[in-house]
């Protein structure tokens, strides 16, 4: 595991930066779009992880501090004496945290955006889109949508296993209507070939896709664990107690 973050049992696992281990051999590339995918949701899941468990080390600290019994669905309960001070660090805490794990996912989508720019310049023919690549693509729509309906994925895959970039990009660069194939058809196509032509960042953007997930899941649970203890605040009573005697006097 990490030597970063310890295990602990009172913070939920998903968000420890090792979370994303089952990634590692995809992204922790050097000199790669994957390299920066790896660092920035690492991070992410950190800020993550030591925010839900200094909140929870606070909350135990001032129930060890000052202990307080109330019933809590119907059974006697230690809560923390909730204070402005314990309410105004929770809040201080958050608005620290939260611009850090959005930053994060900024980054993370602006890497997945490099990485199926990248997919789709490989998947492309330097000359389709001159007059004799134009036709020769024309050409070959034609000739697929002119095929047998069961025929026509399994011709493209074989342009994709023999590497003919030409070929595909000609199926791929067009609506799919144009060739005799559905959406579905195309699209699994399209995933076929950028496996072929670019590998490496191909998986990388999926893996980068399943970093963000983390992310967004952990920043989630890290700002529902914040906002509920944030809206549960109230006066103690011997803050009500000083604020009334304030008033009271005119202050």
């Amino acid at each position: 595991m990490s030597d970063r973050a310890s295990i602990r049992t009172d913070v939920p696992i998903s968000l420890h930066p090792d979370a994303l281990s089952n990634l590692t051999d995809t992204l922790n590339q050097q000199n790669t779009p994957g390299a920066q995918v790896w660092a920035a949701s690492r991070d992410a899941l950190e800020v993550c992880y030591q925010g839900y468990a200094l909140l929870n080390d606070t909350e135990s600290a001032l129930k060890e501090a000052n202990p307080q019994t109330r019933l809590v669905n119907g059974r006697p309960t230690i809560v923390v004496e909730n204070t402005k001070e314990f309410a105004a660090a929770t809040e201080a805490a958050w608005k620290r945290i939260a611009p850090v794990i959005d930053g994060k996912v900024k980054q993370l989508r602006g890497c997945m955006t490099l990485l199926a720019e990248r997919v789709a310049t490989a998947l492309e023919d330097p000359k389709r889109k001159t007059p004799e690549g134009l036709s020769h693509a024309s050409e070959v729509r034609a000739y697929v949508k002119a095929l047998p309906e069961e025929k026509r994925s399994a011709f493209i895959m074989q342009a994709i296993n023999e590497g003919d970039r030409a070929t595909v990009a000609s199926v791929l660069h067009a609506q799919a209507f144009l060739s005799g194939l559905s959406a579905e058809a195309q699209s699994t196509l399209r995933q076929q070939a950028a496996a072929k032509f670019a590998p490496q960042d191909y998986a990388q953007h999926q893996a980068a896709a399943t970093a963000l997930d983390y992310v967004i899941e952990a920043g989630t649970k890290v700002g529902i664990r914040y906002g509920a203890l944030t809206r549960s605040m109230h006066l103690s009573p011997a803050e009500k107690a000083a604020e009334k005697l304030k008033a009271l006097a005119g202050g």
